[in-house]
């Protein structure tokens, strides 16, 4: 069965089924999610913990052994198995396989197999057969991401968790400075509780406790530029360039953007992309008509040149009125020169 991590309080109410596997990148969700699933254990028994992780090498054997062996004390135990972004082959799949069997036999209810692993690829892992043997007897949770509107609606509910209540201007700034950093954002709502005597957080609150910790990609560029936020795109600039990312980086990202408006500009088919990317690209598309795509085409040449050395200028400023341009907020053009 799936599972939405949102759904997992209210399940761990019942019965505990025999496996559990929480996929995905974000590492402060899955690990808050396993802590609730080892916590729920506890409370039903679950004594002892035996771990097996990719880090030190999987004994495949060993974990076949232990899930057919009765409990050292006697007792209920957790074998939690940490993939991360390994994944079992033939033999360990079989043997994968052969413990979810063990599982359903007199002692299931005595055993219970955590897996832990980076997001699961939706043609690869979806269809290998531990993973199938998995889905039919126990639950798979995939964490995501936390962005945009979730990550403004993750804040408040962390905020209200500690006691806190923030003004919309707190949580903005709150948001910039912790975008793409889920565990430097629960750090940060962590270190307002002990610092905030009123429970109030103004914006003088963050601006004084919390350092920007927010990390982006240039893909979180190009998402910001169909959007059209211009502001976001000016911090996720800044941002990138203080980590050191150099220009040709963005400007490839922005670039295959280009193109891909392009041809659905020209009527050409939807570009293979997420379909939320893909609607966000249309709407940019609606935005921006041929003549501005051209000049954005224009701008990526002069960036390009510059960073080749080909033409003078600093490239960062043409990354940054490239962007702009492609948000729909274009710098007047005496400044694009």
């Amino acid at each position: 069965m799936r599972l939405r991590p949102e759904q997992l309080g209210k399940h761990l109410s019942a019965t505990l089924l025999p496996v559990y596997l929480v996929a995905g990148d974000e590492p402060l969700q899955q690990g808050e999610l396993i802590d609730d699933l080892r916590r729920a254990a506890r409370d039903q028994g679950f004594d002892e913990r035996q771990r097996f992780s990719s880090d030190t090498g999987i004994d495949w054997n060993a974990l076949l052994n232990e899930s057919q062996s009765m409990s050292l004390f006697g007792g209920r135990r957790i074998l939690e198995l940490v993939l991360n972004d390994k994944r079992p082959d033939k033999t360990g799949s079989q043997i994968l396989r052969d413990v979810l069997a063990s599982l359903k036999g007199e002692a299931s209810s005595d055993t219970l197999l955590l897996i832990r692993c980076s997001r699961l690829d939706r043609r690869k892992d979806w269809n290998s057969a531990w993973v199938k043997a998995l889905d039919e007897m126990g639950a798979v949770i995939e964490v995501w991401p936390v962005e945009g509107n979730g990550l403004r609606n993750w804040l408040q509910e962390r905020l209200t968790s500690r006691g806190l209540r923030a003004s919309e201007d707190a949580l903005a700034l709150l948001i910039e400075r912790s975008e793409g950093n889920l565990l430097a954002a629960a750090q940060e709502v962590d270190k307002l509780a002990l610092l905030v005597e009123d429970g109030q957080v103004g914006p003088e609150d963050v601006q004084q406790a919390v350092g920007d910790s927010s990390r982006y990609s240039p893909f979180d560029l190009t998402d910001a530029t169909a959007q059209g936020d211009s502001q976001r795109v000016m911090h996720i600039i800044q941002t990138l360039r203080a980590e050191g990312v150099e220009p040709p980086v963005l400007l490839w990202a922005l670039s295959r953007d280009i193109r891909l408006l392009d041809g659905m500009l020209g009527g050409g088919p939807p570009p293979r992309l997420p379909p939320q990317r893909v609607r966000a690209m249309q709407n940019q598309a609606q935005r921006l008509n041929p003549q501005q795509l051209r000049i954005a085409q224009a701008c990526a040449i002069r960036a390009d040149q510059c960073v080749k050395g080909m033409a003078k200028g600093d490239p960062w400023k043409h990354i940054i009125s490239l962007a702009l341009r492609l948000a729909g907020h274009p710098l007047p053009r005496s400044m694009e020169r």
